[in-house]
């Protein structure tokens, strides 16, 4: 659209040093079915811009519902009027890191474009899959929801770039709810979903992956309480890379860093793990639920290795934070949407593959834990302790899985972690799609292979 050139041009004239204008179109469906009931199936569709500019070294920033000249324009004013009223008061100018102007088009094409299935057939699917897990006996109840978007993204800056973007998203979520005896009851939560169309259903059928979470909830009720103290444990993909999200990208994070809430802060160079560890966060991975051409300031997603061979090599950045760190920009600012603020945000964070087998890594534990999935959990990134909770687990007797386990926690400071882990696995993967918080909820994805970390400390349930 000329008008989004013609307003950075006219920021750069009312005396901003940078303007950008970024417009975002969403087309989406959401559908969910509880317990064999359909309780929703709604299309939808969301468009909007906003002006952000840099004024006397400060940000402002206004939104535009109206995408026409005029709203454009009003936006232009209240951006500049918030700059300027900032600015005084502010007492760090922004400096942003130079990037190289770019004009693209990308567009990513599913194989099965979700936006041309009828809410019926996704009912449909629905249905189908949440008869699978409730036939199951044991089972209580059933909520399976899919949310399926295309976001059309277009950036226009007052350097000269001029990026637009689509990509589609495909998210579906199984929550079910076993029940046993004495009223004990357990959650068990699966997802199928990345940047595709419904051919992410070919490779993972809802049906089947509804029947096999019921089974694991399941299994939970009668399973054993885990015990408690100093363990080797197993990791599985999953967990292996809710790790690297949260206590490596997190850390990675270049807003925190600058604020003094990263244990990695003044660190780069440093041998900070077991030389088998190398995490990156990567924009790139096809199909990855975080994957994106280019990040909300209209640069190029990239590969960004955040620790090669336990060596802390870099942070995720934006260009503000780049040019306060002097480093280059590696397209690391995301916003949640048109009206949000883009921030230092990961996209999809990854252990690398090792040389193991599964077995292998078995053998080598005499009693242990074999942690698998994810239940959430939280990190402290300034004081750099963590504690996750497993989906399932195993106990590990002799290098055989024996009894399942329930309530698994793994904790401890992670400078530590990445020191004990011994073996990692050849059979690297893309996990469960992920939304991560920070102000803003932005789709992501982890993952890794499996991971043996020695002498780790595990909690247990009652």
């Amino acid at each position: 659209m000329v008008a989004f050139r013609r307003v950075v041009e006219d920021a750069l004239e009312k005396g901003a040093t940078y303007a950008d204008v970024r417009y975002q179109e969403d087309r989406s469906t959401s559908v969910e079915v509880k317990d064999g009931e359909l309780r929703k199936a709604v299309p939808g569709r969301e468009r909007g811009a906003s002006v952000r500019v840099l004024y006397d070294g400060t940000w402002g920033l206004a939104t535009a519902p109206s995408v026409d000249p005029r709203g454009l324009r009003r936006a232009l004013d209240e951006a500049l009027g918030m700059a300027r009223a900032l600015a005084p008061r502010v007492s760090e100018r922004v400096t942003l890191a130079p990037t190289k102007a770019v004009r693209d088009v990308v567009r990513w094409k599913p194989k099965k474009d979700a936006t041309k299935i009828p809410l019926e057939a996704k009912r449909d699917l629905l249905l189908e899959a949440s008869k699978a897990a409730t036939s199951v006996a044991g089972i209580a109840s059933a909520k399976l929801a899919l949310d399926d978007e295309v976001v059309t993204t277009r950036i226009v800056t007052s350097e000269g770039t001029d990026v637009t973007m689509e990509v589609p998203r495909l998210l579906l979520q199984i929550d079910l709810v076993a029940r046993g005896d004495h009223g004990k009851v357990v959650g068990y939560r699966a997802r199928i979903g990345g940047t595709k169309g419904f051919e992410a259903f070919d490779a993972e059928d809802p049906s089947e992956k509804a029947g096999e979470a019921a089974k694991s909830a399941l299994r939970i009720l009668t399973a054993k309480a885990a015990p408690s103290g100093r363990l080797d444990v197993i990791a599985d993909p999953d967990l292996a890379g809710v790790f690297a999200h949260e206590a490596i990208g997190h850390a990675c994070e270049a807003d925190l860093v600058i604020a003094g809430e990263s244990l990695l802060e003044g660190r780069i160079g440093e041998k900070l793990g077991s030389d088998l560890v190398t995490i990156v966060d990567d924009g790139r991975v096809k199909g990855g639920y975080g994957s994106m051409p280019y990040d909300d300031e209209g640069v190029k997603a990239s590969r960004k290795v955040l620790l090669e061979n336990g060596v802390l090599k870099g942070y995720i950045l934006s260009r503000e934070t780049a040019g306060r760190l002097g480093m280059k920009p590696n397209g690391g600012a995301r916003a949640a949407s048109h009206a949000a603020r883009p921030l230092v945000r990961m996209s999809n964070t990854l252990i690398e593959k090792g040389d193991r087998t599964f077995e292998e890594l078995l053998e080598g534990v005499k009693r242990g834990v074999y942690a698998k999935g994810t239940r959430g959990g939280q990190v402290d990134t300034a004081k750099g302790t963590f504690q996750f909770g497993a989906q399932e687990a195993w106990l590990i007797e002799d290098g055989e899985l024996t009894t399942p386990l329930r309530d698994v926690a793994l904790q401890g400071e992670i400078l530590e972690t990445l020191t004990t882990i011994d073996a990692v696995g050849k059979d690297a993967m893309l996990a469960s799609p992920g939304i991560c918080g920070k102000g803003q909820l932005v789709p992501v994805g982890d993952g890794g292979p499996h991971v043996r970390i020695r002498n780790a400390v595990v909690g247990g349930g009652a």
